[in-house]
């Protein structure tokens, strides 16, 4: 928020005739400046300055998250220093006075920010104002700028290293080729952040004692100046080493990582940063566009072999994506690592989803068919389709079907450098595509209640009354995934088939904070309106998923559509309508610090510790009945759970009781009691819902009963034209839930059945008693949110 608030301000500056000169201007002033300032000092001592500022300290084993630490601050530093070094072609800087670069290292943060602020400005000024894409590639672009580690190290670590040498093939030919694999890559780099991190505590542990020691000789009375000379040199060593002291040695990364030096030696040469004589300008430029050119070699190869690493965050990153950029030179291999991740992403995609759906039926990697011509389509007769086409998943769960594409392939170098045809080539290729292949299974299942799957003949699918669609990305992309307005805006989605698009880290993660698979269910039906990603903006997934756990991620909906979906309902009321109208799009800040809390403590050895609370969804009070819906397996357990769970939390506590309130009133003559309650989904009929809570006095026969309640809520639900109902129906001697019934049936009642409408009460009798989904669930705090 403060970056935002700067750069609005910044922008105020340049609101003249000719804002684009100006803004070029006032950044080649801001660059001169800034080399001038920083030519003085030694590039390696004043990186090590820098890493001691930008990278957070914490003790060993704890994670700190800071708004003053920031990994681009520290690499464009890093690049300016080398690339202005590089251009006076001088290996010594001159000297300066101590502490001086702790000075300039303290302020410089500043300048940066100028610097980087300006290079925006840049790019808003370059753009198209009829560039539909134009806000995708600046959202592509400043990722790259400002972000690093989308997913937690730890996940993109086991990913990347499952894909390159998971495959024995591809494992093979990089040792063959390159003389090294993505394990030992991952080692050499991982210790040289080790080895400095270890020489920073070296020099913290003897500047305290030799400050320790001179402190208790004076603390004696006998002033010892050669002591405090040496605390005095220390405490120099400890926060301005010199270059020797601020890097590492090949030998030491050999002996901590029992690599040959051979090897350790490839991965130096493979990694190493290599400015090719660029200027700081250059370097500027080419890291403010996307093209940050430590992004794939972060190692910085000092004299006499000496190492140096800015910071780790990169690490993992820059292995796959170094390694991929070797392995696309050799075919062959290319071939088998691109079937190998496709492969990887199918199988870890169904272990998320099968920790989320138990118990659902997966088909994965599948043949189906499609009519081939429209005449084909006019037999309506999947038995005489003839274009196979495949499908990534099909999951189904009662009268719920969920179809995931997957897309394993990456965004290009270009891409991620702003460049629009590259960005809709590649993005067709991640999400559209994903959005055409998924919706087209939807539409068939629609069309002919199934479908014919090769080798399996027919899948009857006719009970399924909802269908979602999913994307999943092997790449992190979470600004451009959150942003699916402006992916309708750009053409990349249409209005009609907007599949939640996904990370594979963020599916997993999500996989595992998941409590119950109806919470899973109610984020996919929340995720995929959209409208949500119009009204709420966050750059990261798990800011909305984690938005959802707190306070619902609702949208209020048009009354006009809901009418539209649901006319039995009464015109809209005076607060409904002013609470449409004063619907404001919402900033969602970070939320997941406690996340990090929970990731970064759980499976620690030191079992002192604590480990941080899993964040959760807000209790409800209605869990119990989704947990036993799930228990007993009922038709639509998952639809009915999620449809529950999204009420707002005045009809939640009041559904909890309904149950109770019958029984505790039961009719003095005999007969059972019940209360009938639709539930409308916002504007989606395929969302709506009847439940009935009934009671079974003691004598009345159980077969009769059921059957009477079965008639009653399928009439009720024709009625209102609602396509899904349930049942629950207690016993009144005993108290216990004794039948859930659960009602799909869709089109014309049965002709015995018709008769039974007279004896209803007319839905406009309904009034104001069915309920809406959640505006503000329980537990909500208000004031979470920035609105803009």
């Amino acid at each position: 928020m403060e970056s935002l608030d700067g750069l609005t301000t910044l922008m105020a500056k340049f609101d003249g005739d000719n804002p684009a000169t100006a803004i070029d201007e006032a950044f080649e002033a801001a660059v001169d400046a800034f080399v001038a300032e920083l030519g003085r000092f030694d590039a390696i001592r004043l990186i090590e300055v820098a890493r001691q500022r930008f990278l957070p300290l914490a003790p060993e084993g704890q994670a700190v998250v800071s708004a003053e630490a920031g990994a681009a601050y520290l690499e464009l530093l890093a690049l300016v220093a080398l690339a202005a070094r590089q251009e006076a072609a001088v290996a010594e800087a001159l000297d300066v006075e101590e502490q001086e670069m702790s000075g300039f290292v303290e302020g410089v943060k500043g300048m940066l920010d100028e610097i980087l602020h300006l290079c925006q400005l840049r790019s808003f000024a370059a753009v198209e104002p009829t560039d539909k894409l134009a806000l995708v590639s600046l959202l592509i672009r400043g990722a790259e700028v400002w972000m690093r580690n989308q997913s937690y190290p730890e996940m993109a670590e086991r990913t990347n290293l499952a894909l390159l040498d998971g495959n024995a093939d591809v494992r093979a030919a990089l040792q063959a080729q390159l003389g090294f694999d993505a394990t030992d890559a991952l080692a050499v780099l991982n210790a040289c952040h080790r080895l400095q991190e270890d020489g920073l505590n070296r020099r913290l542990q003897a500047m305290g004692g030799a400050m320790q020691v001179a402190m208790d000789s004076t603390a004696e009375g006998q002033r010892d100046d050669r002591l405090l000379e040496q605390a005095r040199t220390s405490l120099m060593a400890m926060f301005e080493p010199d270059a020797h002291q601020s890097t590492v040695g090949i030998d030491e990364v050999v002996a901590h990582t029992g690599i040959t030096a051979e090897r350790v030696r490839a991965v130096v040469d493979r990694f190493r940063l290599d400015l090719q004589e660029a200027s700081p300008t250059d370097v500027i430029d080419a890291f403010t566009t996307g093209k940050n050119p430590m992004r794939a070699r972060p190692l910085i190869v000092c004299e006499g072999e000496r190492l140096m690493l800015p910071h780790p965050a990169l690490n993992v990153l820059a292995v796959r994506e170094n390694l991929e950029e070797h392995l696309k030179t050799s075919r062959p291999a290319w071939d088998r690592y691109a079937k190998h991740r496709g492969d990887l992403l199918e199988s870890r995609t169904r272990e998320a989803l099968a920790r989320v759906l138990p118990g659902a039926e997966f088909r994965d990697a599948f043949e189906y068919y499609l009519p081939a011509n429209d005449a084909e389509a006019r037999t309506a007769d999947p038995a005489k389709y003839t274009k196979r086409v495949e499908g990534d998943h099909l999951v189904v769960v009662g009268d719920v079907a969920i179809i995931v594409e997957d897309k394993a392939v990456a965004l290009s170098t270009l891409s991620r450098g702003g460049k629009a045809t590259r960005i809709r080539s590649d993005l067709t290729g991640i999400i559209t595509k994903a959005a055409q292949q998924s919706g087209r299974m939807r539409d068939a299942i629609e069309r002919d209640g199934g479908l014919r799957v090769k080798g399996e003949g027919w899948v009857d699918l006719s009970l399924v009354r909802e269908i979602h669609t999913i994307a999943v990305s092997l790449d992190d992309l979470s600004t451009v995934l959150t942003s699916t307005a402006e992916l309708v805006r750009a053409g990349l989605l249409t209005p009609g088939n907007i599949p939640w698009t996904v990370s594979l880290h963020d599916l997993e993660l999500i996989s595992e904070l998941v409590a119950r698979p109806a919470e899973f269910l109610l984020y996919l039906r929340r995720r995929r309106d959209p409208d949500v990603t119009v009204m709420f903006y966050a750059p990261d997934e798990l800011d909305l998923f984690l938005y959802f756990f707190e306070a619902g991620l609702w949208v209020e909906p048009d009354p006009a559509q809901v009418r539209a979906a649901y006319p039995f309902l009464p015109e809209p009321s005076t607060a409904e309508l002013r609470r449409y109208k004063a619907r404001e799009r919402m900033i969602l800040t970070s939320r997941t610090d406690a996340l990090d809390s929970w990731w970064h403590s759980r499976g620690r050895d030191d079992k002192s510790l604590v480990s941080a609370p899993k964040p959760t969804m807000v209790p409800s009070p209605l869990g119990p009945l989704i947990d036993e819906l799930q228990s007993r397996n009922i038709a639509g357990w998952l639809s009915a759970g999620a449809t529950l769970l999204s009420l707002a939390s005045a009809a939640q506590h009041k559904m909890a009781r309904n149950g109770d309130t019958l029984l505790d009133h039961p009719l003095p003559h005999g007969s059972g009691r019940s209360l009938t309650v639709p539930v409308t989904g916002g504007v989606d009929p395929a969302e709506g819902w009847l439940f009935v809570w009934a009671t079974r006095p003691a004598g009345h026969d159980p077969d009769s009963t059921e059957k009477r309640l079965r008639d009653y809520l399928r009439v009720k639900k024709h009625q209102l034209g609602l396509p899904r109902g349930v049942v629950f129906l207690y016993d009144e001697a005993t108290r216990n839930l004794v039948g859930v019934f659960y009602d799909g049936h869709v089109g014309p009642l049965d002709a015995a059945l018709v008769p039974n409408l007279q004896t209803l009460r007319p839905a406009s009798d309904l009034d104001r008693s069915f309920y809406m989904t959640a505006k503000r669930p329980l537990g909500e705090k208000k004031g979470t949110s920035k609105k803009r």
